[in-house]
């Protein structure tokens, strides 16, 4: 395998993040060959082991066997299940990040002890969801509980993106059309709408209105989703109401069980979960919310037996998407199963069209494996000969098992059923299409919802939010999202206040390698590469040994945002060697802000210790105070190297198993031994990491000069790569 320029110098800066902070999270576009960048840098390590989820293990067995690169493979899916690899890996590679954003999960913890004394690497396009403390989860696992504590900004710095330039052979992405359907005349709406609150749990949390949100996106995406949700709330209440009959109450956490078992649990044995007896008087409340419930119920169904069936429309739409484009393969996504399932039921009477969920893959003859569907589908992705033409699948409706490490460049063509809840799904199921070697132009539809379900969600605006946010510190990619005319969109995003993105910084980044000024040796300047660019608007910009970015325009303070964005767009002016004046300039600037920050650092200013580092300082506490004094002299040496690992960045799985001896010993009095195991699992930790270039002070590894002044031109034309490989990795 050989990779793309911007591939290496993207494994050159995450070479650089491993070493200094233990890991990183590299956040290319889905299709940009994220898997053979993470493969080159496993050839640096013996025992790689690599977490994705249990459907691309296959990919990544196939890709590992191309790259030559052996490595171990485990599925998040194992993770949550309470398994864990037990032979001991040099580095863990985990693909599919994102799955890993909520800290209170089984697998988040189960990747955190893995990675306690091991570097990371992060793969994924989409880190950030939702919201900011999704990337803040992500990057705690290398670098410790206080990312949590970080801004959107400076969570950007441990974001590796390459620059936004197209790739060659890529495919352009169409901007997105709405396709509308015939809605209902507004009665199953208000239906929903009337709903009462739910029955509540025996302590609380009845979260009656997402519960009335999630009928009304099941209603937006088909009326068997809505059908099938209904379902599922019949079986709550009925299981409540036999609890109720007995004299018990569910909890909050029963109540789940049964949502998740609701097809094993035989409802008849329901009361046997239950251990709460309420009161006579809580009883009698939840009766009466119970019969409020099932009144409602009653109108909500009788109102769509009296409505006609929007999915009819649904099925004609999509026929007419084929009509369109008769030469092009089509795949369809929809959250949920129960839509696909109907749009498939109403067309399988249709050539070539498949079905695939989580539960089975279905052609007209009947079920067939999952990977022959694939090969019917896509022969050229899966590398299988292609089928006869009645054999072939060329619409194939599928549910979001597919939106994640699947290749199907064959088709050109992706038909959103419905607009997912969480954004960075849409851009996930145009990735599957868009790969090196597919068509030259993918294009996409939306099914738009019916309008009052958009009056109600707002869903255009909260979908634009989360891109926004996600755009801001990552970067942005082919556009997902078309623009609804009938909504008055949103904007969040601020050009004064925009952080600087990991997309920013690899563009930046693009342009040192593609010039800079010869080397001078007589210039008298303190750092390793100096340019200059003629400019109306005097300033600088400069790349620190720590990896950020400064820049002053005008005259103004140095700033990291959203200075450098504005000098980026200057830098484009010709060649220049720079002027005294302006260097002197730009150095004393430099100086005093760096001046500054280590003043702010070594007072402690920014830093602030969460809970578990908390509680590693009150056991040092406990070590200094309640030993014995003839323990003293033993234990002290002991407090102070536990001191010299918490000035360093850890790990959250050695932060956590640090304060987990700390509290044991608290617990069996037996406090020298388990300090020991502790600086034991902090030394371990710091191990892997170049901490003493950390320590250093930053210096400018890099700058150029926004000059005005009538300096000399450059002779001869600009020198092309004069920045080494090793300095491009600093910066």
């Amino acid at each position: 395998m050989r990779l793309r320029d911007d591939q290496r110098r993207i494994v050159a800066r995450a070479q650089h993040a491993i070493a200094r902070h233990g890991g990183c999270l590299i956040a290319e576009d889905v299709g940009s060959g994220k898997t053979f960048v993470a493969l080159a840098l496993a050839r640096s390590f013996r025992r790689p082991l690599v977490l994705v989820p249990a459907a691309l293990r296959t990919t990544w067995r196939e890709a590992s066997a191309r790259a030559a690169v052996p490595i171990a493979l485990e599925s998040h899916e194992s993770l949550s299940r309470g398994r864990r690899p037990v032979s001991p890996y040099d580095v863990v590679i985990v693909d599919e990040s994102h799955h890993f954003r909520t800290m209170s999960t089984r697998r988040h913890a189960a990747l955190t002890a893995l990675a306690a004394n091991a570097p990371v690497i992060l793969l994924s396009a989409t880190p950030l969801q939702n919201r900011v403390r999704d990337l803040a989860a992500q990057i705690a696992v290398f670098l410790g509980e206080r990312a949590l504590f970080f801004d959107a900004e400076r969570l950007s710095r441990f974001v590796i993106r390459g620059a936004s330039a197209p790739i060659d052979a890529m495919p352009d992405v169409r901007a997105p059309e709405w396709i509308t359907v015939r809605a209902d005349d507004g009665a199953t709406l208000s239906a929903i709408l009337a709903l009462p609150p739910p029955p509540r749990p025996l302590d609380g949390g009845d979260a009656g209105a997402l519960r009335t949100i999630g009928l009304v996106r099941a209603w937006a995406s088909s009326r068997a989703a809505l059908r099938a949700s209904i379902r599922a709330r019949d079986r709550m209440g009925t299981a409540i109401a036999q609890g109720v009959e007995a004299g018990r109450a569910p909890t909050r956490r029963e109540a789940r069980a049964w949502h998740a078992a609701e097809g094993v649990v035989q409802l008849g044995f329901s009361t046997l979960l239950m251990d709460a007896s309420p009161s006579g008087h809580a009883l009698a409340e939840l009766g009466v919310a119970l019969a409020q419930e099932c009144r409602a119920m009653d109108a909500l169904k009788l109102v769509l037996r009296a409505s006609p069936d929007p999915d009819v429309a649904r099925v004609d739409a999509l026929r007419s998407v084929r009509v369109s484009h008769p030469d092009c393969r089509i795949i369809a996504f929809s959250e949920y199963a129960s839509t696909i399932s109907a749009l498939y039921s109403a067309m399988r009477g249709d050539a070539c069209v498949g079905m695939l969920t989580a539960r089975e893959a279905r052609i007209a003859t009947g079920r067939i494996p999952r990977d022959a569907m694939l090969a019917r589908f896509a022969p050229v992705a899966q590398r299988t000969s292609p089928r006869e033409p009645h054999q072939s699948v060329t619409l194939l409706l599928a549910t979001d098992l597919l939106s994640e490490g699947v290749n199907l460049q064959d088709a050109s063509i992706v038909v959103h059923l419905d607009v997912p809840w969480n954004p960075a799904r849409l851009a996930q199921r145009v990735g599957r299409v868009r790969r090196i070697g597919g068509a030259a132009e993918v294009r996409t539809y939306v099914f738009a919802p019916p309008a009052d379900a958009v009056s109600l969600l707002d869903a255009d605006a909260r979908l634009r939010r989360k891109l926004s946010s996600a755009e801001r510190v990552v970067g942005s990619q082919f556009p997902v999202l078309p623009s609804l005319a009938r909504v008055e969109l949103v904007t969040t995003s601020n050009a004064s206040h925009a952080n600087l993105s990991a997309s920013a910084e690899g563009e930046l980044i693009a342009r040192l390698v593609a010039w800079s000024a010869p080397r001078c040796p007589a210039l008298d300047v303190a750092c390793d590469a100096v340019a200059a660019v003629e400019s109306a608007v005097p300033g600088w910009f400069a790349a620190l040994s720590d990896g950020r970015l400064l820049a002053s325009i005008d005259g103004e303070a140095p700033d990291e945002i959203p200075s450098v964005m504005r000098a980026i767009d200057l830098s484009s002016g010709i060649a220049r060697f720079p002027s005294d004046a302006a260097l002197c300039v730009a150095r004393a600037a430099i100086a005093s802000w760096l001046a500054a920050e280590s003043l702010a650092s070594s007072c402690g200013i920014g830093e602030t210790p969460g809970p578990v580092r908390r509680s590693i300082e009150r056991s040092m506490g406990i070590a200094s105070s309640e030993l014995p004094r003839h323990h003293r002299g033993v234990a002290l040496p002991i407090v102070a190297r536990l001191r010299e690992c918490l000035r360093d960045s850890l790990p959250l799985g050695a932060e956590r198993l640090m304060a987990a001896e700390a509290i044991h010993a608290r617990e069996r009095g037996a406090l020298m031994a388990a300090l020991e195991r502790a600086v034991a699992a902090g030394e371990a930790a710091r191990a892997f990491r170049a901490l003493d270039e950390a320590r250093q002070a930053p210096t400018v590894v890099a700058l150029i000069v926004l000059d005005d002044a009538a300096t000399a031109p450059l002779e001869g034309p600009i020198r092309h790569g004069t920045l080494s490989d090793r300095r491009v990795t600093a910066v």
